[in-house]
């Protein structure tokens, strides 16, 4: 009889652990479907992948800049990669056929304006330099 309850007992527990299991699949699938970049633009594709799929930051003002101003310049690029040097500074690497550039963005508020503003420019730091002295 004993062993009977403790089985009885195991075997709820376990059916109950599954729901539960079943349930953050599912939450995780309908999250991920409202992530959908298939109907993104290629802009705005490259703009959500950047920020939120490799930077992992949800940063509008960002993903505008990198999407009207950054997308231009590299859209024909075969990679790109940014890293997050501090939370106002980026380093965003791409490639010219076999030629590496990387850019720094710098990223502004301006209190008389209101407005947050984005600065880039070329430089020679790599991330291979930047994280890996």
């Amino acid at each position: 009889m004993k062993y009977l309850f403790i089985l009885i007992f195991a075997f709820i527990f376990i059916s109950c652990g599954n729901k539960t299991n079943e349930t953050v699949i599912r939450n995780n699938q309908e999250n991920n479907e409202g992530e959908d970049t298939t109907s993104l633009s290629p802009p705005e594709a490259f703009s959500y992948v950047l920020s939120n799929q490799i930077l992992g930051a949800n940063d509008e003002d960002l993903e505008l800049y990198l999407e009207n101003e950054i997308y231009p310049m590299v859209s024909k690029s075969e990679k790109v990669t940014i890293d997050e040097i501090s939370s106002s500074l980026f380093l965003l690497t791409y490639y010219e056929g076999e030629t590496e550039k990387n850019l720094l963005i710098q990223k502004f508020y301006n209190p008389v304006k209101d407005e947050i503003f984005f600065v880039k420019s070329e430089t020679t730091l790599t991330p291979k330099k930047q994280f890996l002295k």
